[in-house]
């Protein structure tokens, strides 16, 4: 089963937008198409963000989710992590790239442009694909790789 590392943009974005790209990510985790993996640090950047910018039933839904549908949560990396890619990728995103690498992810879906899916970190991060959500259901979901 392919494995994912959702960063907390996606879980924001997929509930304030149930039908877009990301909502239908969520949609995959929910039917058990694919296995979904966080750290604690991105569930509470999502919890945070929906709380501070969306209205209460939103946030009861994010928290609904995560307790009816299995999110393995990773443990924190240890920061030797982070070294080699400290040259490339923005500090507040290490954690992040680091967790999914921890669990050998295939996909890092995010909607990080400017930090995550920048040709620098694709050209020096092979062990995991950084992709958007909708990359994501078109060129691996749409073609039957899920």
């Amino acid at each position: 089963m392919i494995r994912v590392f959702l960063d907390a943009n996606v879980y924001f974005a997929g509930f304030h937008s149930p039908k877009g790209a990301s909502g239908f990510v969520l949609g995959l985790i929910r039917r058990k198409k694919i296995e979904a993996y966080a750290s604690r640090l991105v569930l509470r950047e999502a919890d945070r963000n929906l709380r501070s910018k969306s209205d209460s039933k939103v946030l009861k839904a994010f928290r609904r989710y995560l307790q009816s549908v299995k999110v393995r949560i990773v443990p924190a990396p240890d920061e030797s992590l982070f070294k080699p890619h400290e040259s490339y990728l923005h500090p507040k995103d290490l954690p992040v790239l680091a967790a999914a690498l921890l669990v050998k992810s295939d996909f890092l879906i995010t909607l990080d442009r400017r930090h995550f899916l920048a040709p620098q970190v694709s050209s020096n991060i092979k062990k995991i694909k950084t992709i958007t959500p909708a990359d994501f259901i078109q060129n691996v979901y749409l073609k039957g790789k899920v």
